[in-house]
C-alpha cells in the first residue's frame, strides 16, 4: 500500500542525512534517533514552516528523538529539504 511505498522511500531518504537514523516503521510515521539532542534542529526547522515531533513525552524516547508524520511525496520532499538545509 501507499503508507509501505512512501515510507520505505522516505525512510531511504531519511537514512542518507548525516547523524540521523530513521527507525524501520510499518506505520504512518516515522522516529527519527540523533546521536545528540535534536530539539535544536527540531525549532530550526520549525522556522522554516516544517513541523516535527519531538519524543520527550514518549516513555523510554526522550531529545534524541523526532516523530515525523508520513505526508504525500511532496510534503515528505520539503521536509527533507528543510533539514538538509539546516543539517548543513
Amino acid at each position: 500500500g501507499w503508507v509501505a511505498h512512501e515510507g520505505n522511500w522516505f525512510h531511504r531518504q531519511l537514512a542518507l542525512l548525516p547523524g540521523l537514523f530513521p527507525m524501520p516503521s510499518s506505520a504512518n510515521y516515522l522516529l527519527l534517533r540523533g546521536n545528540d539532542s535534536l530539539l535544536e534542529l527540531r525549532e530550526r526547522v520549525a522556522r522554516r514552516g516544517v513541523l516535527l515531533r519531538d519524543c520527550r513525552s514518549f516513555e523510554g524516547l526522550g531529545e534524541n528523538w523526532l516523530r515525523i508524520g508520513l505526508q504525500d511525496r511532496g510534503g515528505n520532499r520539503r521536509i527533507l529539504r528543510a533539514l538538509r538545509q539546516e543539517l548543513r
